[in-house]
């Protein structure tokens, strides 16, 4: 008969501390926490083309503007400034080109300069010329005007644009400049 009592009692304490142990650990929690990572494909970008603005004429004691856009063919001359020629003896003007991989399906952005310091070299004796400054610089993707996106094989293309402005009596001269173009994930 004891032997009962005896079990009971023990089964009796077990079931006291399992029901008791959470009141033992009050002023306490815990909880499981997860850490995740994505790995993608990081975004590349090459220079296809430079911007081309072409051979222009210039009026002298006009200024002149001459602006590519991003999607189009050829240039806009406003002012004293004009198309030198056309066909394969000049210099065809575009919008820079630019290639852009990474993960697939993904948008992306551009980020362009405000403006563009480009400076001159005289074509009569290589002096140095007065810098010009290209502005309003655009973007457009192949993907979307507005939301440019990575293909399903990870990639795209775009395009940059803008207007240089020519001062009067600007003498003959070639102009250069270089810009950054910076894409990210968004």
């Amino acid at each position: 008969m004891n032997r009962g009592r005896i079990g009971l009692a023990v089964a009796g304490a077990l079931a006291l501390a399992a029901w008791s142990a959470p009141a033992l650990a009050t002023g306490h929690a815990a909880a499981a926490g997860v850490a995740t990572a994505t790995i993608i494909r990081p975004l590349r970008v090459i220079a296809l083309a430079p911007m081309e603005f072409g051979d222009i004429t210039h009026t002298s004691g006009a200024s002149g503007t001459v602006t590519v856009a991003p999607g189009a063919a050829g240039a806009q001359f406003s002012g004293g400034a004009g198309a030198a020629c056309s066909g394969s003896g000049c210099a065809a003007a575009h919008a820079a080109r630019f290639s852009v991989s990474g993960e697939p399906q993904r948008n992306y952005t551009v980020q362009l300069p405000a403006t563009i310091v480009a400076t001159g070299t005289g074509l009569a004796g290589g002096a140095a010329m007065p810098a010009l400054t290209v502005e309003g610089l655009t973007v457009r993707s192949a993907s979307s005007a507005t939301a440019p996106r990575l293909d399903a094989a990870g990639k795209d293309r775009f395009e940059v644009g803008g207007t240089i402005t020519l001062p009067p009596d600007l003498p003959p001269a070639r102009y250069r400049a270089s810009f950054t173009v910076i894409v990210s994930y968004i």
